[in-house]
């Protein structure tokens, strides 16, 4: 080992100029130098064998100092300090100042040095020659022991000398011009020191050889320069194994040597951070029990070819077992490679975690689903919204003239009532088929009210035992001190309807059904298990049936519009779209669990009224006589027929009406009517003006008049977000004789902060 500045040694961390405080002690060095070193040269008188000596020892400096390799710090690996110390222990001061000249400069000029460090290093040299021939003149001088051990001692101490000069010097310049610490240089390192020690100590064995036999030198330098080139040789392999772990160790990629039996040679930090597996425990592993068992097979056949040569690398995606049983994906590639005879010898193996990039895609995928079920929900919204209007308007006059007819056919013609009856009952399924597109796609109106769950459940129990037949066992468990929700009891009503069909079905040869209520708490870890589902306190609707239940995909598309899993003609397949779209209208969530052969369970969660809000309202049904009354009416209907067939339900009823075609016609009627209007019943979707127009400009002109709106699809014209203003009244199309006459009633004699 030699210290000896170089470029990257000397200048500045940061960019800018030689430092001054560098180029001050620069100058103070070379002053020394000059002042050692000139009174020297000028008082000598070199012999013929000096000279020979000189240009032996300085050759093979200059040469050894051509091999210079870097050491990965501040020195240079190379055998010039031994020809130095030989030059110290053999020359006369004069000949020994010349050599850091002659040793340095044919390789600074080679290198294209700048000048301070050409400087430098010639200055450090010739110092550090001139102290160690120093010491070793007064050791030779000295009387201990023999000349054999005075000479060995002054080697000794020729070297010592010299190494504390150079490194002396060169630690002080490295502080100076780059700030760098004499621990940071490693100049005095105990493993520095010695190897340098090591190297000088053969320059003094060279001094000794020449002594005994100048001839005998020629024997000795030409394997010392060689053995130079094996140190070097050496270092550069020591060096690029270092840089080689380094790049290896420091890798964000995962990287592991696994030989040709699939075994885990060696592994980098990266590969351990992403398997949870320590190097030992690594080196314990075949490299496929990390893979998924799904992925195994693959990989195997892909490395079987790269190992038999037929391959010089494969890459995958595949998913790795961590040593904490997460999955993480991974981009595998494994590279081959090959001995000197072209043989594989062992893979390269770099695993990339893509877990987040997959976990991006997945949730692309899922909003791109999320995005198409709008769409659709929407497109079907769109068509039930635009048809629900007339369609409505048409089943209106239907039913209400299949009503007038049964009125005036009566009990003589069994065979026509009954043909009317039917046509009654048809309408009746195409309305039914309108609010369930209108309930899938959220467009319908709901009437919200503070209610218990149990309630609803015990109104239609009854109802439920005769839908569903005697093979098949229901059993009611009403939760206790059940929370209330708000919602709208007729859409529950449906929703418990569909369910229960929905489980009638999936049990065809007979079973259980379970229907359930509870409060459930949901905590962050089932929110998390459940998109849309949010932490909170809900009330919990269960239906369980010990059916044929449904696989992954069948669940996947189950609240899809028109999906059925029954045979043609047997299902319109918007049962469990409807209940979707209700629960969802009702900020509510559904959760279905089934698996093949295991029954299902449908769970509709319905938030949680806190305490202190009104307290429920009993369901109460009542079959009421219809009303009559002589209070005047202003119907407004565009639609000619359902107008007709309103008007001469209200008269039949007593009531004095008052018509018109829309909403201008009606306000003219309104202005030149002296008569008090107890009442508007007007269609809320209209040409030229809306029902709720009207009815705020019609009330300004008779304040005492009341408002019953009806329609088939109001297209948010009443009601906000789908829900109905407390205050307003809407009858639904298409409507029956004591629906209308009932609703009539009900407005015309509610106190007057019910009224709308």
């Amino acid at each position: 080992m030699n210290a000896t500045l170089d470029t990257t040694a000397i200048e500045p961390r940061t960019s800018g100029e030689f430092p001054r405080r560098a180029q001050v002690f620069l100058f103070g060095v070379v002053l020394a130098t000059f002042a050692a070193a000139v009174p020297t040269l000028a008082g000598g008188a070199p012999s013929g064998s000096d000279l020979f000596t000189f240009a032996v020892l300085a050759g093979g400096a200059a040469v050894a100092q051509f091999f210079l390799v870097g050491g990965g710090s501040y020195h240079g690996l190379h055998t010039a300090i031994a020809f130095v110390i030989a030059g110290a222990l053999l020359l006369p001061p004069e000949l020994v100042a010349l050599m850091a000249l002659v040793q340095h400069l044919p390789h600074g000029l080679k290198q294209r040095y700048p000048w301070y460090i050409q400087t430098f290093n010639i200055a450090n040299y010739t110092i550090a020659a001139l102290a160690a021939w120093g010491v070793a003149e007064v050791l030779g001088e000295t009387r201990f022991g023999g000349p054999e051990f005075r000479f060995a001692l002054a080697g000794a101490a020729a070297s010592v000398t010299w190494i504390l000069v150079n490194h002396s010097l060169l630690g002080t310049m490295l502080r100076l011009a780059r700030g760098t610490s004499y621990r940071e240089s490693e100049l005095f390192a105990p493993k520095t020191m010695a190897m340098d020690f090591v190297v000088a100590l053969l320059g003094v064995a060279l001094a000794a050889f020449w002594r005994t036999n100048p001839w005998l030198a020629p024997a000795v330098i030409p394997p010392l320069v060689v053995s130079h080139r094996s140190f070097s040789i050496l270092a550069q392999l020591r060096d690029s194994e270092e840089r080689f772990r380094a790049m290896f160790e420091s890798a964000a990629i995962g990287t592991g040597v696994i030989d040709l039996e699939g075994r885990i040679v060696t592994s980098n930090r990266a590969l351990e951070q992403i398997v949870g597996y320590d190097k030992d425990e690594l080196a314990r592993l075949n490299a496929f029990e990390l893979t998924h068992p799904d992925d195994r097979s693959r990989e195997l056949e892909l490395f079987g070819e790269l190992t038999a040569g037929k391959r010089e690398e494969y890459r995958l995606e595949k998913r790795v077992l961590a040593k904490s049983g997460q999955v993480v994906w991974a981009h595998h590639t494994v590279s081959l490679v090959r001995d000197a005879f072209t043989k594989p010898k062992f893979a390269i193996a770099m695993l990339e975690d893509i877990t987040p990039r997959k976990e991006a895609e997945e949730e692309r995928v899922r909003l791109e689903s999320q995005l198409r079920q709008a769409q659709k929900m929407e497109a079907v919204g769109q068509l039930a919204g635009g048809v629900a209007h007339d369609f409505n308007n048409l089943l209106t006059a239907i039913r209400g003239y299949s009503e007038f007819a049964l009125t005036r056919v009566g009990d003589g013609n069994p065979g026509l009532q009954k043909d009317i009856e039917e046509i009654s009952k048809s309408a009746d399924r195409a309305s039914s088929l309108t609010r369930q597109l209108l309930a899938f796609s959220r467009k319908q109106l709901l009437q919200p009210r503070i209610l218990q769950l149990n309630d609803v459940v015990g109104e239609v129990d009854k109802m439920l035992r005769r839908l569903i037949g005697e093979d098949i066992e229901v059993v009611t468990i009403f939760g206790r001190t059940l929370g209330r929700v708000k919602a709208d009891p007729g859409q529950i009503e449906q929703v418990l309807v569909n369910l229960v069909v929905n489980a009638r079905d999936a049990m065809p040869e007979g079973g259980k059904l379970t229907i359930e209520t509870s409060n459930v708490d949901v905590d962050d870890e089932l929110s998390a298990k459940h998109e849309g589902l949010s932490p909170g306190r809900y009330v919990m609707l269960a239906v369980h049936d010990t059916g044929h239940g449904m696989d992954a995909e069948t669940r996947s598309r189950l609240f899809e519009p028109f999906f059925t899993t029954k045979e043609q003609g047997k299902g319109t397949g918007l049962g469990l779209a409807t209940v979707y779209g209700i629960v969802k209208q009702s900020g509510g969530y559904v959760i279905v669990e089934s698996e093949p052969g295991e029954g299902a369970t449908f769970m509709v969660f319905l938030h949680r009224l806190e305490a202190g809000i009104d307290e429920a309202q009993p369901l109460v049904r009542v079959e009421a006589a219809r009303p009559n009354g002589s209070e005047t009416v202003l119907l407004v209907e565009d639609e000619d027929v359902v107008r007709n067939l309103v008007r001469e339900i209200l008269e039949r009823n007593g009531y004095a009406v008052l018509e018109a075609r829309h909403g201008a016609e009606a306000l003219e009627l309104g202005r030149g009517f002296s008569d008090p209007i107890h009442l508007l019943v007007t269609d809320v979707v209209m040409p030229k003006m809306s029902g709720r127009e009207l009815a705020e400009r019609l009330v300004s002109i008779h304040p005492e008049t009341r408002v019953l709106y009806m329609s088939g699809y109001t297209d948010g014209a009443i009601g906000q977000q789908g829900v109905l203003d407390p205050q307003t009244e809407l009858l639904q199309k298409p409507f029956s004789f004591d629906d209308l006459a009932q609703k009539v009633r009900k407005v015309l004699d509610a106190p007057p902060a019910v009224a709308a």
